[in-house]
């Protein structure tokens, strides 16, 4: 098992997407140009926005627009694919706040740096932000959509608090929880990419929607294995608060090495799901390349 250089889902993306993702980062760095604001605040907006990760979720929106309207339009899929980034964005400075999280991504977070009530604040600005995006999409089916993925995350946040009060916290639990904090948002990345290109049949939507779920489920499964076993140099490891689904599924027998291995089936069931699905959808394989990255 390996933690994956960046630079491996840069190369499966085709030129028009790199290109379109170029322009995603422009928008979100000239996001807030224009307005006088506090350098504390400023700062703390712009943190995640200028020390981005992977950019997942808008590369799933954009390669969703992509594969749906044969390289066609994506240029309306740009404003939806950075108000996706900015709602994560706002859900890590929550995360932060909420968990205590002093370093992410190898450095410190805005939480540490300036103080709860700050990174509040920021978080405040790049939801406000997120908003204006996905109405300057021109598509009100992008609003709602994200609109009800933002609630979805405040509801996950919630639940994560109380299910770290839990001892008995079961299989059950984390999968609402990370479907509501994780799951919701890539599903509404990829919903929005075929909002973006105009499709909007009900059942390809369903489809979707299902592939977003099940894409979300092993990316969190992932992400959870890597911090168990503290593969990620850059990010500490998991904390005995945190919910993680190695923990959960040792926790009676303690057998960490057969509860990695459960965790590891779950996540290639659910990719193995979401590459089904999507071949039913459409012929492009370029999600399924994209997707199949997250295998370990």
């Amino acid at each position: 098992m390996a933690v994956l250089n960046p630079n491996k889902y840069m190369e499966l993306l085709p030129g028009e997407v790199k290109t379109a993702l170029t322009k995603v980062i422009h928008v979100l760095e000239e996001s807030f140009m224009g307005f006088w604001i506090p350098d504390k605040l400023r700062d703390a907006t712009y943190h995640y926005i200028r020390n981005r990760g992977k950019l997942i979720r808008p590369t799933l929106v954009l390669l969703m627009a992509y594969a749906l309207g044969n390289g066609n339009g994506l240029e309306k899929a740009i404003l939806p694919a950075a108000s996706v980034e900015l709602i994560h964005t706002a859900s890590l400075l929550q995360d932060d706040i909420m968990d205590q999280q002093r370093i992410r991504r190898g450095m410190e977070t805005p939480y540490s740096i300036y103080g709860s009530h700050t990174a509040m604040l920021a978080s405040d600005l790049i939801i406000a932000k997120a908003v204006e995006f996905a109405i300057r999409s021109g598509d009100n089916d992008i609003v709602f959509e994200l609109l009800n993925s933002s609630v979805k995350l405040a509801i996950g946040q919630s639940l994560e608090s109380e299910l770290s009060c839990k001892y008995d916290t079961t299989i059950d639990d984390y999968l609402r929880l990370i479907y509501y904090k994780t799951a919701s948002l890539i599903e509404s990345s990829m919903i929005v990419g075929a909002y973006s290109v105009n499709v909007k049949d009900t059942e390809i939507v369903s489809r979707i929607r299902d592939v977003g779920r099940f894409v979300g489920t092993a990316f969190q499964v992932r992400d959870d294995i890597i911090d168990y076993l503290n593969m990620d140099s850059k990010n500490p490891g998991t904390n005995y608060n945190e919910i993680n689904i190695v923990r959960i599924m040792s926790r009676y027998d303690g057998n960490v090495n057969d509860a990695i291995s459960k965790a590891r089936g779950l996540l290639n069931e659910m990719l193995d799901k979401a590459i089904g699905t999507l071949r039913e959808t459409m012929s492009n394989e370029v999600l399924v390349k994209y997707i199949s990255l997250l295998r370990i």
